[in-house]
């Protein structure tokens, strides 16, 4: 029973990484600061070869990145689990323990200003805040491998799934709070105990609804919408020190999904183009946290990495190399 027990937790693993539209593969492992991809491409292809177009079309090109970049970190965030670096495991038997946490999130994002009248305008950068709440509901399912007193959890696992519901502002033509959910699991390495600290790596991915921003018709250069879809994978150690505790962790987020621009007309009219894009970048965090009784607060910061430019001569002052903030601030219940 216990060897099918793995061999499930295996297939979450594999549907997770290999699922969908985007693979885990060796060609997209973390590498540090990569290139975006797909986005010259439909840059090109929006500007229809006409030069009068291309600073157009760039900039919405890399504003949909940076959306799918920005809306895909508040997703995703840091830690899969907010406030604990170990999986927690079953109650008794065969039950697993439950985990439910409920926070509220803010990520910066840098972009293009697709809400200007002007081209000129189009090429200025903006800089907004992306709100929300995050629920995740964990479950442990398995208890891991026990080496000895205080040292074990040696290949148990967590299964968790998040719902997230973003505020983006409407200020910056964006049209309203928008919605995505998450699935991952959490493996452990090392169990945190009363000596030894907690060491797990996580996968999940995230799939959140499309966003678009800017509108011809009300006078913006150019409009463009995006579906989001996230990869993430995760390495986390720390440990409780009574009432408190402390965590820091590193990961890889995979940001991918269809862009459509359109340099003049609506995403409904034939001068909008659609192709797939995709970057990949590095993040960081850290944690603290009080305990309750069986609760938890929870305060968690990070950053991430940026992607370098696409376009070499480009003018415009939104740098995509720039790094993204983020942070959380969460409660969590473990019965």
């Amino acid at each position: 029973m216990g060897v099918m027990r793995y061999m499930g937790v295996a297939a979450v693993l594999a549907a997770l990484a290999g699922g969908g539209s985007v693979a885990v593969s060796a060609q997209e492992l973390p590498r540090g600061r990569t290139a975006a991809e797909g986005v010259t491409e439909l840059a090109m292809l929006c500007a229809g070869g006409d030069p009068g177009r291309t600073s157009t079309c760039r900039e919405l090109v890399l504003a949909a990145m940076a959306v799918q970049r920005g809306v895909g970190l508040a997703s995703a965030l840091g830690s899969d689990v907010p406030g604990t670096p170990s999986t927690s495991g079953r109650r008794t038997g065969s039950v697993p323990r439950l985990g439910f946490a409920l926070a509220a999130i803010g990520t910066g994002m840098g972009m293009p200003q697709v809400s200007a009248r002007t081209v000129e305008g189009l090429a200025e950068e903006v800089d907004p805040t992306v709100l929300g709440l995050r629920a995740v509901v964990s479950a442990g399912v398995l208890d891991g491998l026990q080496f000895g007193p205080g040292f074990g959890g040696f290949l148990s696992a967590d299964l968790a799934a998040s719902y997230s519901r973003l505020w983006l502002p409407e200020g910056e033509g964006f049209g309203g709070p928008s919605s995505g959910v998450g699935l991952g699991a959490r493996v452990g390495i090392l169990r945190e105990s009363f000596t030894m600290p907690g060491l797990s790596v996580s996968i999940a991915r995230h799939w959140h609804e499309t966003v678009g921003t800017g509108d011809a018709g009300d006078g913006n250069p150019g409009e463009m919408e995006t579906d989001v879809e996230v990869t993430s994978l995760r390495a986390m150690l720390g440990k409780n020190w009574f009432v408190v505790g402390l965590m820091a962790g590193a990961g890889w987020d995979r940001y991918v999904g269809e862009a459509t621009v359109s340099a003049a007309a609506g995403v409904d009219d034939s001068g909008a183009v659609t192709g797939r894009i995709a970057s990949e970048r590095t993040v960081y965090f850290a944690c603290a946290w009080y305990n309750f009784l069986i609760s938890q607060l929870s305060l968690e910061v990070g950053v991430a990495e940026g992607v370098d430019d696409p376009f070499d001569d480009r003018g415009g002052e939104y740098d995509p190399a720039g790094r993204s903030w983020f942070a959380s601030l969460a409660v969590r219940i473990t019965p």
